[in-house]
């Protein structure tokens, strides 16, 4: 026992030295994915927000001029995600929505007042829509107009049903309707930001990518001779793929803390959304250590089915895009269609984000992560022992 001891102390010395003189290859597995999550984050911000927290700005253009147009625009200016400006040059404002300075030119046609409480009511609103403007800001935007015209006709309506009793009023739509996000956190309700997506999404990506080197640190050993020196001293298989998952298993970590302070520090001084860490950590750390073993037990096995450092490279860095482009983590599973949300158990990355999901957006505990981890380890096992038939 002590000479299997000794023996694994100086193959694990031996990989640390190793390492430390390979930084350059090291230094990917950080910069990549923490830039990742800085880009994705920002650019996915006003996504995630989707329509309850994004700033709509438009210009008024108000034809009519009468008690009933003057409602509708206070009430549009109470909502405090539309950013109104009144004009009284149509022409004028349809330039500057043209030019892109607002998202919308909303006009009240001179008939507004007359034709309002008619039920075959129509031409009220014509809406002038930039070119940039995003499919689901035009639905917010025509949604929330529609909804107040609706509401002030329905409180007329319900006015003159009770109009000899001032003490009912007519409730508004937000009166009627409360929405909700569900967490395991009561003081939280916020919708899921972009940050808490991107990151939990890029810190699985970026523990797979240890596969490249891996792979270029075990080829170029095979080439120089060093593993047969090993086999020369008696070291076998188990202590030489143990020498290299426990190194690798501990940059995994690095990995994973380097990337939350991304979203909690750096993000945020962009002006993106900043990472919430009010977490279940052993949660963390058994989802995080299981998808480790995983990548670290699959590079070892493509590993032995390699000959070069360039064919290394070059798969290591395939498998990895293919395995996230299917896992969910480039593209979202929720938007891909039922066939390849199917196919996403396919992909051990898609395990590890699901799991992190659980962790960093559902804010789950260890109970949650336990079935993911164990398909992890699992693919991790199944890796090593295909390897360990493979001659190194």
């Amino acid at each position: 026992m002590k000479k299997l001891y000794q023996t694994l102390k100086y193959a694990l010395k031996k990989e640390s030295i190793a390492l430390w003189r390979n930084r350059s290859a090291l230094l990917p597995l950080f910069l990549m994915p923490m830039m990742f999550i800085l880009i994705m984050s920002l650019a996915q911000q006003d996504i995630y927000k989707e329509y309850t927290n994004s700033e709509v700005s438009y210009i008024v253009v108000n034809l009519d001029k009468q008690e009933r147009s003057l409602k509708l625009i206070s009430e549009l200016k109470k909502d405090k995600n539309f950013k109104l400006v009144e004009l009284d040059s149509l022409e004028e404002a349809k330039a500057l929505t043209l030019d892109e300075k607002y998202m919308f030119t909303l006009l009240i046609n001179p008939n507004f007042s007359k034709q309002l409480y008619k039920i075959t009511a129509k031409n009220l609103i014509e809406i002038y829509t930039a070119s940039i403007t995003k499919a689901h800001q035009k639905l917010y935007f025509e949604s929330k107009i529609a909804q107040k015209i609706m509401a002030i006709k329905i409180k007329k309506m319900v006015n003159s049903m009770t109009m000899y009793n001032e003490t009912i009023k007519a409730s508004t739509p937000n009166d009627m309707i409360h929405s909700h996000y569900l967490y395991r956190s009561e003081h939280k309700s916020q919708i899921p930001t972009s940050t808490q997506q991107n990151v939990p999404a890029w810190i699985v990506f970026s523990m797979f990518f240890v596969i490249i080197p891996i792979a270029t640190l075990l080829i170029t050993e095979r080439g120089d001779g060093t593993l047969d020196r090993l086999k020369a001293m008696n070291s076998s298989k188990a202590i030489l793929f143990a020498s290299k998952i426990i190194p690798y298993m501990i940059i995994n970590q690095l990995q994973l803390y380097s990337m939350i302070l991304v979203g909690v520090y750096i993000v945020p001084l962009f002006g993106g959304d900043r990472l919430d860490v009010d977490i279940n950590f052993l949660a963390l750390f058994i989802i995080s250590t299981s998808i480790s073993f995983g990548a670290v037990g699959f590079a070892i096995f493509l590993s032995t089915l390699m000959k070069s450092v360039e064919q290394a490279s070059i798969i290591g860095a395939l498998s990895g895009v293919i395995m996230g482009a299917v896992g969910g983590i480039m593209i979202p599973k929720l938007v891909m269609p039922s066939l390849m949300q199917d196919m996403t158990v396919l992909s051990p990355m898609s395990w590890g984000l699901e799991g992190m999901l659980d962790v960093f957006v559902r804010e789950l505990g260890v109970e949650s992560v336990l079935y993911d981890s164990s398909v992890l380890v699992l693919f991790g096992i199944i890796s090593l022992t295909l390897a360990y038939g493979k001659k190194l």
